[in-house]
């Protein structure tokens, strides 16, 4: 639950409008195809909500599938239980994921919703390749498995060579590490509140659409702070890969150092 922000403020500030949600539903309108919007951390469904809002905004889009991945239905239950205190979600709409695991718009055809119970990790596997992630798991201290190297390499190869950013709320210095290593290029995102930064990441193929001007690109200062930090370092790598694990950061293409971004190897 958001104790600070307006969950609804965020999910549009950090989520939707860095995004250019309403820019990429008017894409390919041609061909119709669809946009698949992976809500990871569903939570009380507020990136849901603001996703479905932006949508019903937009004049001629394309469709819109988003689907939420959620281990932990109980925020979403209780914000259902006490609707007062949640104005934003659509109490229909949200009590037809939880009973069905899916929702369809009957005024907007292109418009649906689908809910990947369970593990984040193997879902992932499972699910069509997504367009967008937005990426708002709980923090590192309660959630280290699906912040670490190993998820962010598995969370690269589900995006199958498409163009994809991963918009973030987190500015951890050990996470845009393991974004990093895993493949990904990284930004400096809005502010969230009290974070000054958030974090966003994109594919090789989304880099090579982007206006470099586009997005903050970290840069040798981030590098250097990184170098200096007491944690720089994902919880999963081990004392004996982080040699070949500073490699591939100094290393990596976003930096200048290289032709193309190396990898971490699989086995971390």
């Amino acid at each position: 639950m958001h104790s600070r922000t307006d969950p609804m403020e965020e999910a549009r500030k950090i989520y939707i409008e860095q995004s250019n949600l309403r820019g990429r539903l008017r894409e390919k309108l041609a061909t119709e195809e669809a946009l698949v919007l992976w809500d990871v951390g569903l939570g009380a469904a507020a990136n849901a909500m603001a996703a479905i809002e932006c949508y019903e905004k937009v004049e001629e889009t394309r469709p819109l599938r988003i689907i939420s991945f959620e281990n932990d239905l109980d925020s979403l239950q209780l914000a259902l239980q006490h609707k007062k205190d949640f104005p934003y979600l659509r109490a229909d709409t949200a009590a037809a994921i939880l009973a069905d695991g899916r929702w369809q718009s009957e005024k907007y055809t292109g418009l649906s919703w689908a809910l990947c119970p369970g593990d984040f990790i193997e879902n992932m596997k499972r699910a069509p390749a997504p367009d967008v992630i937005f990426y708002d798991m709980f923090s590192t201290k309660s959630s280290s498995r699906l912040w670490s190297a190993a998820t962010f390499r598995q969370l690269f190869e589900a995006c199958a060579g498409r163009a994809v950013e991963v918009f973030t709320y987190t500015c951890s210095t050990a996470n845009r590490a393991a974004l990093l290593a895993a493949g990904f290029y990284v930004a400096r995102g809005r502010n969230a509140g009290e974070k000054l930064e958030t974090t966003i990441a994109f594919t090789p193929a989304a880099r090579r659409r982007l206006n470099a001007a586009q997005r903050d690109l970290l840069e040798e200062d981030w590098l250097a702070k990184w170098n200096r930090s007491t944690a720089k370092f994902p919880t999963d790598v081990a004392q004996e890969e982080r040699q070949v694990f500073e490699k591939i950061i100094l290393n990596h293409q976003q930096f200048g150092k290289s032709a193309q971004p190396e990898r971490l190897l699989s086995n971390t």
